[in-house]
């Protein structure tokens, strides 16, 4: 597929190679977290083999943190393998038409970021709470001094804080981003309205 004539083309794979470079901080951060805390239930386990067993005290809490550490391992492995990985034309023509329509609707108050959706907001809030509630957990099992406790604790304390203040705090900003945006690529000579289906490339 040849690069289409579009002068704005290259705009946006620089924007996708510019997200990129942050994966390799996101996944190693994803690494950190999800390690630490498998190296904590291995602690845990070590002390006393049954602790994973859904039979005995806690036993289940300590399976689903066991599949969230995992899952962050796992996220983490992918994020580093796709920030080397350069993006092909077709990928940088659906990321244009996406982030176009996106700005103008968010300008609008018509639509919010993916990581403001409701769900989001719920799961980050669960997993912060399960991070608390594993810190309790081990505070209970091992004393105020288990350095692994604090690490939950303050995971669990900083997830609940993007819910309440962070990510409000950013909404807030959206539409008046995005418009300044959009008349940014205006300027630039950007036919940019609300849908994109008349484009040619």
């Amino acid at each position: 597929m040849s690069v289409p004539p579009n002068p704005d083309f290259e705009q946006y794979r620089q924007q996708l190679l510019h997200r990129r470079r942050y994966y390799p901080i996101y996944g190693l951060l994803l690494l950190i977290t999800g390690g630490l805390g498998l190296l904590g239930l291995l602690s845990m386990y070590l002390d006393n083999p049954g602790s994973l067993l859904p039979t005995q005290a806690g036993g289940l809490l300590h399976d689903v943190l066991l599949i969230g550490f995992l899952a962050l391992v796992i996220a983490g492995i992918v994020l580093i393998a796709r920030a080397y990985k350069a993006p092909g034309n077709a990928e940088v023509q659906r990321y244009r038409q996406a982030a176009r329509q996106r700005l103008f609707l968010q300008a609008n108050g018509r639509a919010i970021p993916w990581w403001s959706y409701i769900i989001i907001r719920v799961l980050i809030m669960l997993v912060g709470l399960i991070f608390c509630s594993g810190a309790l957990l081990v505070f209970f099992n091992f004393g105020a001094g288990a350095w692994d406790g604090w690490i939950y604790l303050l995971i669990g304390v900083f997830l609940i804080s993007l819910v309440f203040y962070f990510i409000p705090r950013e909404l807030r900003k959206i539409p008046a981003i995005s418009a300044e945006e959009l008349a940014r690529n205006l300027i630039a000579g950007e036919a940019t309205t609300g849908e994109d289906h008349n484009d040619t490339f």
